[in-house]
């Protein structure tokens, strides 16, 4: 048989202990051994602490309104909170009601709860362990204005709340309780009765006034504005016309519009827009939901006009089925047009100034006329001509500055840059002077490839500017070119005569610098040139 000798000291350590005795021996078999470090090993720890000392499983409030004068003044209610202590033992502090109401009884079955005022909530003081109920009795007051009733308090977190209301009152009556998410009424003798469930935490907020008959429900009316930019250009007639409707009592979930005759609907945009479709000229919008109160609804209109003079009626699309419409019409040019109106029928002519921002608002040409009307039957002529362009500069040389070296046998080098400000040409024609030898040309620092047209002139590939507050930015082009000259004869006299590139683009400013050999003489009276001589 296998055996385990452990060796015991039963006696305190010391040098004199271990040299006079031995310690004693227990003799213990090996399956005993291991079957108490068995046991040892899995003892459990120390069980995990509930998250928080105690919970209210629910909280199910009744009460009934009490009239004092025919008048609600104030409502009792009983309450049953189901309350679970978490907490292993001692004391634990559970906010039942806050102190806005008035706390009459508290009770554990049939025992009076020990209740103190604490952090505003009437609070239970128990060292109770597991679940119980708490019963409660209160009061709260109840305000009236202006034909409405109701009353409001604090509740504590709980699990599940639920709340039933009893009004007396011979109408009938419509609640309003506040984050409901169940809630019926009925009627329990000369009480109105009302049912909720409510979030687990919050505050129960309920009032309530006379139910309106049914009988005193309207049908749906509705009145219209239609605001209308018209805009012509390019051989086309567009207009954007947004419709604003107000639907008053009943909602509507179809609207209907004439459209203007020939004229050829793009878009229609509005909440809830499940279809629509134009037949005979009327468009009829089906809606996925009933509207109320305003509603507003874009068309997006166009037709072709062609181009040249003509004589158009400004699209105006008139609602159908509405109690009363008005309307603006703002009317702008998309090209070089000029546009005069004619004599308006059923509108008038008002200033672009006053015209509404929905008009003004979705455009930055500038208004040219502007119409307001009232009713169906407007009608506004447009005269339209149509004035042919004028070419615009569309590239500046701010400046042109050369610099040429004249040698000694006549040749000249003659390099000049160019701050160029472009806005769309695709490229410089430069007229070099007769014989010159292009070497080398750049634009914005690079070098580029240049061409030859079929007049003989250097054709520069250029870049667009960048804008800069508000403006073009220039950007630098340099050229650089020989030119064969003719030496000075024997006598040493000599001629120097040159031109600089004709560019295709008016210069602002030109400058250019000369260098002439050292030794060469030149008198003043000897230079003439279309620049100014300077020293």
């Amino acid at each position: 048989m296998r055996r385990l000798i452990l060796l015991l000291a039963l006696a305190p350590l010391t040098t004199t202990a271990l040299a006079a005795e031995e310690p004693e021996r227990v003799v213990m078999k090996l399956e005993e051994f291991l079957k108490l470090y068995e046991q040892t090993k899995d003892r459990p720890d120390d069980p995990e602490q509930a998250p928080r000392p105690f919970s209210i499983a629910s909280a199910r409030y009744s009460g009934e309104v009490l009239l004092d004068d025919e008048e609600a003044k104030s409502a009792s209610f009983t309450a049953t909170m189901r309350v679970d202590v978490l907490k292993d033992k001692g004391w634990v502090r559970v906010p039942l009601l806050p102190v806005s109401v008035a706390l009459s009884s508290a009770r554990i079955g049939n025992v009076e709860a020990p209740v103190v005022i604490e952090g505003g909530f009437y609070t239970l003081v128990t060292d109770r362990q597991g679940a119980f109920d708490v019963d409660l009795e209160f009061a709260t007051s109840v305000y009236t204005s202006e034909g409405s009733s109701g009353l409001s308090f604090q509740l504590v977190g709980s699990g599940a709340t639920e709340v039933e209301l009893a009004v007396p009152a011979a109408d009938a009556l419509d609640f309003t309780i506040a984050n409901s998410k169940l809630q019926e009424e009925r009627v329990q003798g000369d009480m109105r009765v009302v049912t909720a469930t409510l979030p687990a935490t919050g505050s129960l907020s309920v009032s309530w006034q006379r139910e309106i008959p049914e009988a005193a429900e309207q049908e749906s009316r509705v009145y219209a504005e239609v605001y209308t930019l018209v805009g012509l250009g390019d051989g086309l007639l567009t207009a954007t016309s947004t419709i604003h409707h107000t639907i008053l009592f009943e909602g509507v979930d179809e609207l209907k519009v004439q459209v203007p005759d020939d004229m050829t609907l793009l878009d229609v945009k509005g909440g809830g827009v499940r279809d629509w479709v134009v037949e005979d000229d009327q468009l009829s919008v089906t809606l996925n939901y009933a509207a109320e109160g305003a509603y507003p609804l874009t068309l997006e209109l166009e037709k072709l006009v062609g181009e040249g003079d003509l004589v158009v009626n400004a699209p105006i699309p008139v609602p159908v089925g509405v109690e009363r419409s008005k309307g603006w019409v703002g009317v702008q040019a998309l090209g070089n047009l000029e546009i005069v109106g004619g004599e308006a029928v059923g509108a008038g002519s008002v200033d672009v100034r006053s015209l509404p921002a929905a008009i003004l608002g979705i455009t930055t040409q500038p208004i040219l006329l502007g119409y307001k009307y009232l009713g169906a039957d407007a009608t506004v002529p447009l005269k339209v001509t149509q004035h042919d362009d004028v070419e615009v500069l569309v590239t500046l040389l701010d400046q042109a500055q050369a610099t040429t070296m004249w040698t000694t046998d006549g040749r000249r080098l003659t390099s000049v840059r160019y701050q160029v400000r472009n806005n769309r040409k695709q490229f410089l024609r430069l007229g070099l002077p007769d014989d010159a030898e292009l070497w080398s040309a750049s634009v914005g620092g690079r070098a580029v490839q240049p061409a030859m047209a079929g007049d003989g002139r250097v054709l520069i590939p250029l870049v667009r500017s960048q804008a800069s507050g508000g403006s073009l930015a220039a950007f630098q082009l340099e050229v650089v070119y020989v030119e064969k000259g003719v030496a000075p004869d024997a006598g040493g006299r000599g001629t120097f005569r040159a031109t600089l590139p004709q560019a295709d683009v008016p210069a602002t400013y030109v400058a250019w610098t000369v260098y002439a050999p050292w030794d060469a003489k030149i008198k003043p009276k000897a230079i003439e040139s279309s620049l100014q001589n300077v020293e």
